[in-house]
């Protein structure tokens, strides 16, 4: 099977962000061509893989050779003219696309979007961004049909048409970074490991491994973010979960205790008396859950 015919059977319909791309057509042509003028209802993107010819948009013509890029938009009269040798080969897809708000998942994706069909910028040079992509897929569309296909072309091809968009948009608006909190993203990291690890010794230095920053800084980022110390909030976070297990199931006590990181029953038991003011037998039956300041991060 052609990589067109395997590309049209399996990536007829995308969605970007909540925007429907209907695709018409993937195809590739190598010869010597003079197309009428002609328009149609959809956009086509044409990428110039070699040879060279005319492009004419709008009684306006173009010389173009490989690594061109040809946008086509509905209702504009064009031709591709290549009459000498060896003519022109063009990979092209042809699709239509909806640009409404989209889902609200990437605001990015929509303004791109709506960009590309409001701009009529005819022809761009390909940097080598979107000739990767191209042959990725084409790659991936070629050869015997295998596993998962359909799914790694369909990622392939949202990749392209989101290149393709991005090189036919024209200058695009500077969207602002939004700020990354990342001391807050690397103490609730670090949080997350210490939940997931309850059941063994937990030091400071291996949360500070865990989260590549040194003991000390780590230190710092718990009493700015957390309000207390690593040590102090593993040690709340091993007696409330402690608590969740005596209030919410029948394991004993010893297991508890296991269960949350302490060797024995008696520290166990210390601790817990310390935080909760009476010790974990009597917790089970009286004891109030609304208590329990700490969770895993959700």
């Amino acid at each position: 099977m052609r990589w067109t015919d395997r590309l049209n059977a399996a990536v007829p319909r995308l969605r970007l962000a909540g925007h429907a791309v209907d695709v018409y057509e993937w195809a590739y042509w190598a010869d010597e061509v003079v197309n009428p003028p002609h328009r149609h209802t959809y956009f086509e993107v044409c990428r110039v893989e070699g040879g060279h010819g005319r492009y004419v948009v709008a009684d306006r013509a173009y010389q173009v050779g490989g690594g061109d890029l040809l946008f086509i938009r509905p209702g504009v009269r064009h031709q591709i003219i290549s009459a000498e040798a060896p003519g022109i080969q063009l990979s092209w897809v042809a699709f239509d696309l909806s640009t409404g708000a989209g889902d609200g998942t990437d605001p990015e994706v929509t303004g791109l979007l709506r960009a590309f069909t409001r701009t009529d910028l005819p022809l761009a040079r390909d940097g080598g961004e979107v000739a990767a992509v191209w042959e990725a897929l084409r790659a991936a569309a070629a050869g015997p049909a295998r596993r998962g296909q359909r799914a790694e072309l369909a990622a392939l091809a949202s990749a392209l048409l989101l290149g393709l968009a991005r090189a036919g948009a024209g200058e695009l608006p500077a969207i602002p970074d939004e700020p990354v909190d990342l001391a807050g993203r690397t103490a609730r990291q670090a949080v997350r490991y210490i939940h997931d690890n309850l059941d063994r010794p937990l030091r400071v230095a291996e949360l500070a491994r865990h989260v590549h920053v040194s003991p000390r800084q780590l230190t710092r980022l718990f009493a700015s973010h957390v309000g207390c110390s690593p040590a102090a909030y593993v040690e709340r976070a091993r007696l409330d979960r402690a608590a969740a297990l005596l209030v919410r199931t029948a394991t004993p006590i010893k297991q508890v205790a296991a269960a949350v990181g302490y060797p024995s029953v008696a520290p166990f038991t210390r601790a817990f008396a310390r935080r909760y003011g009476q010790p974990p037998g009597r917790f089970r039956h009286t004891g109030d859950l609304s208590s329990v300041l700490t969770a895993p991060p959700g």
